[in-house]
């Protein structure tokens, strides 16, 4: 067991924690963004569907984030990192794809499903967080709990069951997303100094 512990201390990860830093930031920035223009612009119009507020430009960046995690866990040298990598970028590919090619409908026959998607992704992230002992576990752990309430809502149509509101939750998300990213970059950070201390010592 102890030994076990400490191949895990001494692991330097081959991912670059300024890449992980860079990406969270620029998920968050979108995230952030399309939020807020959820509830400005609650009436966008985006490849012409009408009545689904900014979800579209949401499915949009999903599928990317999608694609690019099943791009990363293609290149994992790691088993473990190839079904992590797997399964949340199949998920959120899923998930980006099925909102895209459903804008022709209501947008309410998407709530389930964001919902669903909500409160996987918050359990996920706590889970995650106090696992890995991240750095502001407990931060990530209320954006966790966000993500299920919002989901809830969401389920419960409170207080409204709207395009935009819908957008908003799910572009909240993703801005939460980044933040993890972000945090899980600093924590590969100080894992590979201390890896590389240890090393040396």
């Amino acid at each position: 067991m102890n030994k076990k512990k400490d191949s895990i201390n001494n692991e330097i990860f081959a991912i670059s924690w300024i890449r992980l830093l860079l990406q969270g930031i620029l998920i968050i920035l979108v995230g952030v963004t399309l939020a807020i223009s959820s509830v400005v612009n609650s009436d966008a119009v985006i490849l012409s569907a009408q009545q689904f507020s900014w979800l579209p430009a949401s499915g949009f960046f999903l599928l990317a984030l999608g694609l690019q995690e099943c791009l990363e866990a293609f290149f994992a040298k790691d088993s473990r990192e190839l079904h992590q990598n797997l399964q949340v970028g199949i998920l959120d590919a899923v998930i980006g794809g099925l909102i895209i090619f459903n804008i022709s409908g209501q947008p309410q026959q998407l709530s389930l499903m964001i919902a669903a998607f909500l409160i996987v992704r918050g359990l996920v992230r706590i889970t995650l967080a106090r696992a890995l002992r991240l750095p502001h576990s407990t931060s990530l752990s209320l954006c966790g709990l966000v993500s299920i309430i919002a989901g809830f809502m969401i389920c419960f149509e409170w207080p409204v069951n709207e395009a935009w509101f819908l957008s908003l939750c799910l572009n909240t998300e993703i801005a939460f997303r980044g933040w993890a990213i972000l945090m899980f970059s600093l924590w590969v950070k100080k894992k590979n100094a201390q890896a590389v201390e240890q090393t040396e010592s």
